[in-house]
């Protein structure tokens, strides 16, 4: 096949405007290569024979490559079903159309959805959090206006034109130290800005407690479910997450800790600067590109501290609006969709072990069905939805 015959058919494919004899022309392509190599050196042609001059307004084929080349889709028994593998994989990354593979990412906030939903129906989650004030008062934080929100000591609670909440001195004098919790239900997420300057950004079912001004020579705050940090730096008073009975510290860095209950682990990932993870007798300091591992619930006196690099634009992927998929196996895939769009999630025996991958911006559907859908354009997989219950079941043609 030639270039440009492929070039016109996975372009066709992607904008979902391919007819079924062009469908069939472009798997039938694909189920006789070889293996996988050749399916990578073939879009590596044709972004290497692109002229740069040519608009793409459908296709953006380096990240067609960079999908395809580097993350490998349907990962069991590839070895003995070579072309099954290749077709599959390329259903897996091109049955969703343009938005699931072809479209880049756009990374943009996820707005509050406005508009009135029936109170079952699976739509996206928003910015929503609600703030725990020192005297127990809550502040529904999607709800409230801009501009101050309440007093805490010697601090002010501001709620920004953007959304985000802030803290700021009112007085220079110090006063009791008073703690704050801000917490996001299932579909919900939320950025704010510590006294120190330090941003926070907390994922769905999250929760954060911080005291509203920093005293003393530590600064030390405490997280459930997942949170991306930035750190302002001050070498007089070290950071430190607690989380599930693990201790991060820092100076001042980027990260993102994932500490969800239903994750068997407690991940610890580090984009900038460095950091100590620590449980009970045991640390270890990890660089930028590393996740350290903590078996979660492991309350041993030496508990075992796994260090790994990983791509870290999957693992911050949440807070840019999106979801990413690398390798990912569905039960993975369906506890993140699950608290995005605040759905149950059940499994019928003898559901796939194969792997997904793919990236989804978040904003672009209104409802999980799209994407149920094409999870289920993989063959791979099926669903029965009933209310806010979803069942996933092994594929049904």
């Amino acid at each position: 096949m030639s270039n440009n015959r492929l070039k016109y058919l996975l372009e066709q494919y992607a904008s979902d405007a391919s007819t079924p004899e062009e469908t069939r022309e472009l798997l039938e392509w694909i189920k006789d290569l070889e293996d996988d190599t050749q399916l990578r050196e073939k879009v590596k042609e044709l972004w290497t024979d692109h002229d740069l001059n040519e608009p793409l307004p459908q296709t953006d084929w380096s990240t067609i490559y960079a999908r395809i080349a580097d993350m490998p889709v349907i990962g069991r028994q590839r070895s003995v079903w070579p072309r099954v593998w290749a077709a599959a994989a390329v259903v897996a990354l091109l049955s969703a159309g343009s938005y699931f593979i072809f479209n880049k990412p756009v990374e943009q906030p996820i707005a509050a959805t406005e508009k009135q939903q029936p109170e079952n129906e699976l739509v996206p989650g928003g910015d929503r959090a609600v703030l725990t004030l020192a005297n127990g008062e809550q502040v529904i934080l999607d709800s409230a206006g801009n501009g101050a929100l309440a007093q805490q000591g010697n601090m002010k609670v501001i709620k920004l034109n953007d959304g985000r909440l802030s803290y700021s001195s009112s007085k220079d004098k110090p006063q009791e130290v008073l703690y704050n919790t801000i917490s996001t239900p299932r579909g919900g997420q939320y950025q704010v800005v510590l006294a120190d300057g330090s941003k926070v950004w907390l994922n769905a079912s999250s929760s954060l407690r911080f005291p509203v001004s920093f005293t003393g020579d530590k600064r030390t705050v405490t997280l459930s479910g997942e949170g991306y940090f930035e750190v302002a730096h001050n070498a007089a008073k070290p950071f430190t997450v607690l989380v599930n009975g693990v201790e991060v510290h820092v100076l001042g860095t980027h990260f993102n800790i994932n500490a969800y209950a239903d994750e068997e682990t407690v991940k610890t990932t580090l984009l900038e600067g460095s950091v100590q993870v620590s449980k009970g007798s045991t640390g270890k300091m990890i660089s930028p590109g590393e996740q350290a591992a903590i078996e979660n619930n492991d309350n041993t006196a030496n508990p075992a501290i796994r260090v790994q690099q990983v791509d870290v634009d999957a693992v911050t992927a949440w807070k840019n609006g999106r979801f990413v998929f690398k390798g990912d196996n569905i039960q993975s895939v369906m506890r993140q969709l699950a608290r995005w769009y605040d759905a149950e999630i059940s499994y019928e025996k003898n559901v796939t072990s194969e792997e997904f991958v793919g990236v989804i911006n978040r904003s672009r559907y209104d409802n999980i069905a799209d994407i149920l859908e094409m999870l289920g354009k993989t063959g791979t997989v099926s669903f029965a939805v009933n209310g806010r219950h979803i069942t996933v079941m092994p594929f049904k043609k």
